[in-house]
């Protein structure tokens, strides 16, 4: 949900991208800033989110070892996904099983990506999806739609 494959993001980056990504960048690096003021990096709200999913992601991120391994996931873009992606295309492989796009049209991906169908498109074999009306957090900011496009994604395929 809400993204699309490492070595695409890498490849497509340019000044647009390192504007609008450039917390991906920094997120690959120590976490002390961060910790200082969570709040102010991670966003969010409880009017977006609902008070009590909110309520739960203030605590995660909150939590060094939360924070920790949401920075590895970022670290791990840079380095061993990518390397993971360039093998994937180099031998021909394809997500063989029917897959699911979800974004958020309230973020990024359409401005930088356009149509996020088509980066994912050579990347599978079966591939559906749509853009969710909400911002980055959508499965707590529209945990309906997000459920019944999963439901209706589960009772196709």
């Amino acid at each position: 949900m809400d993204g699309v494959p490492i070595l695409e993001a890498l490849e497509r980056c340019n000044a647009r991208f390192a504007k609008l990504w450039w917390h991906w960048f920094f997120y690959a690096q120590p976490e002390r800033a961060i910790m200082a003021d969570p709040d102010a990096w991670y966003g969010g709200s409880a009017e977006a989110m609902g008070a009590e999913a909110y309520a739960d992601y203030s605590r995660a991120i909150h939590d060094p070892a939360v924070v920790h391994g949401m920075l590895e996931d970022y670290r791990a873009g840079l380095t061993i996904d990518r390397c993971h992606d360039a093998g994937d295309r180099k031998a021909g492989r394809r997500v063989a099983c029917p897959t699911l796009a979800l974004w958020s049209t309230r973020d990024d991906l359409e401005m930088l990506y356009g149509n996020v169908l088509d980066v994912w498109r050579p990347w599978t074999t079966t591939l559906s999806g749509k853009g969710i009306q909400s911002g980055h957090h959508m499965a707590e900011e529209a945990p309906e739609a997000v459920a019944e496009a999963i439901s209706a994604f589960l009772r196709t395929s």
